[in-house]
């Protein structure tokens, strides 16, 4: 008998994900978020999509440019960071009135199913503050091992 780990990974981790899903409902980790990001940390919202011939991943991450990013995947995880964005600086005499955002500092980690992504082909972009990453698959069998990834 052969043992395949993909399918053990789906048996196992599935039912897992969702009891978590089901467990915190997406208004609590809306909700989590907001308040979270009065600390500085900021879990921006995502989007996956998969179809037959890749995985495509969509982010929001407003004010930032396409180098502020750090893209890595590596192992069956894509992992986006963005270090924390100065504000601009006020004129000696001027102050907030009020001061409700800021850039703080970006980390998510993404878990795609092993061997299943064309490591060579990922691309990235960033347009209108929305960061794009596509993760072609490969054929079943096939193996990569990691690439840092830049943002067009």
């Amino acid at each position: 008998m052969k043992f395949n780990n993909n399918n053990f990974e789906k048996e196992f981790f599935e039912p897992i994900n969702k009891f978590i899903d089901e467990l915190f409902p997406k208004d609590l980790q809306d909700w989590a978020n907001k308040k979270f990001s009065n600390f500085g940390i900021y879990i921006p919202a995502a989007n996956i999509v998969e179809t037959k011939a890749d995985f495509e991943l969509e982010m929001t991450a407003p004010g930032r440019s396409k180098k502020d990013f750090t893209i890595q995947f590596t192992d069956g995880k894509l992992i986006i960071s963005a270090e924390k964005k100065p504000m601009a600086e006020l004129d000696k005499d001027d102050a907030y009135m009020r001061k409700e955002f800021a850039y703080p500092e970006i980390f998510r980690r993404f878990f795609f199913p092993r061997n299943t992504v064309k490591i060579d082909s990922i691309k990235a972009s960033y347009k209108n503050g929305i960061l794009k990453v596509t993760l072609p698959k490969i054929k079943p069998g096939k193996y990569g091992m990691g690439k840092k990834i830049s943002v067009d």
